[in-house]
């Protein structure tokens, strides 16, 4: 079941706690501390309830500015990758200047060697089956990959 977390004019912060998904439903252009909140918020709403998969649906968010890009790539993406999410969706922004804001953070969520599966769809049910699907992958997968950079950081 669907539960709405937070809403403002900017950002809709739902869960399901069966599901152990959550997801942020974007709108418009958020700024500076009320950018920082919401996302914020995000993480907080992923630790609290343990959420395993994320549906970021950035479709109406514009652009990202220059200072909370910075933010988020020290910040954010940081403890995101920490987090118990083992997947996330993203349904891309219709304005290019989000999309490459996105990137740049999922860019760095890919190399930082964590469990963290990304990927972007172009349709809302698309994305939440494939979040839906089976978690077990993921975990066996991590477990591996991290087997595998212990081994290597020994040699």
């Amino acid at each position: 079941m669907k539960n709405i977390y937070f809403k403002n004019p900017f950002v809709s912060l739902y869960y399901d706690k069966a599901l152990k998904i959550g997801g942020a439903e974007w709108q418009g252009e958020l700024q500076g501390a009320e950018f920082r909140e919401a996302v914020l918020l995000c993480l907080y709403l992923i630790d609290r309830f343990e959420l395993k998969g994320w549906l970021g649906d950035n479709r109406k968010m514009k652009s990202v500015a220059p200072a909370d890009l910075q933010w988020s790539m020290e910040v954010f993406v940081p403890q995101l990758v920490e987090s118990p999410l083992l997947r996330l969706a993203n349904l891309p922004s219709e304005h290019e200047e989000n999309r490459q804001a996105i990137d740049s953070m999922v860019d760095k969520c890919n190399g930082s060697g964590q469990q963290l599966a990304i990927r972007n769809f172009e349709e809302k049910e698309e994305a939440m089956a494939w979040l839906q699907e089976p978690w077990e992958e993921e975990k066996e997968r991590s477990s591996t990959q991290q087997k595998a950079s212990q081994k290597n950081a020994l040699s």
